[in-house]
């Protein structure tokens, strides 16, 4: 994060700091992952063990939801008390603001039948209903990515646009960064289904985690889409 930080003010050797930070969190996350598995496959992961995983997941989805009540917070914060910076308007003079109808509509129904369909993987008991829920739920992210970048390839403003431009593509985009990492997330779990030919603590996981990143759109939907804040 200091990395970050710096490279975006442009201070020398910033760059390297924030890539190599982010590669050590990279190789961390794929080690740790990797040894899940292979204690998984040696009978290691009691009920305790797998409790504990699921309250961990659980600790996770907390933090990151104060990261987007801080984003969201800055939307809210910017849209009721806009200032003379910004001509006392929100969205500031100039910004063609994207509306709650099109994309972001479609973008919306998209996420509520993957939130379906993750439930029915969960809760189905015939393996290739599980398989094709899982994969339905992989698809529609997939599919949500895919209009997020139509989205963001037509919109009539830019990330530098001050801060209305700031705050729509960090908090979006930081929401497409965790669908991102739900999907595959999910890919992994069909993985293991495939496998084991029952539901995992990983499949638990990525469907609760998945079902996290839809409530986090409804709120994103209503704040930046839907009020104009």
């Amino acid at each position: 994060m200091t990395g970050m930080a710096g490279w975006f003010h442009a201070i020398p050797h910033c760059g390297a700091i924030m890539f190599g930070g982010l590669g050590a969190t990279a190789m961390t996350a794929i080690a740790w992952w990797r040894d899940c598995y292979i204690e998984s496959d040696y009978g290691m992961h009691t009920e305790i063990v797998k409790r504990n995983l699921i309250s961990g997941v659980w600790i996770f989805i907390v933090s990151e939801a104060a990261l987007f009540f801080g984003l969201l917070w800055s939307c809210v914060h910017l849209g009721m008390s806009p200032n003379v910076w910004i001509q006392m308007q929100w969205p500031p003079v100039g910004i063609d603001a994207i509306g709650w109808e099109g994309r972001a509509l479609v973008m919306s129904a998209v996420l509520a039948a993957s939130y379906y369909s993750a439930n029915v993987a969960m809760v189905a008991k015939d393996p290739k209903v599980v398989m094709a829920a899982l994969g339905t739920t992989v698809g529609l992210g997939a599919l949500f990515l895919a209009d997020q970048y139509l989205e963001y390839s037509t919109a009539p403003f830019t990330l530098t646009d001050g801060p209305y431009g700031t705050t729509f593509f960090v908090t979006t985009g930081f929401h497409g960064f965790h669908v991102l990492l739900g999907s595959l997330w999910l890919a992994a779990s069909m993985a293991n289904y495939a496998r084991y030919n029952k539901p995992t603590v990983s499949m638990k996981g990525a469907v609760l985690y998945w079902h996290f990143v839809d409530i986090v759109w409804i709120a994103v939907y209503g704040i930046i889409y839907a009020a104009q804040l």
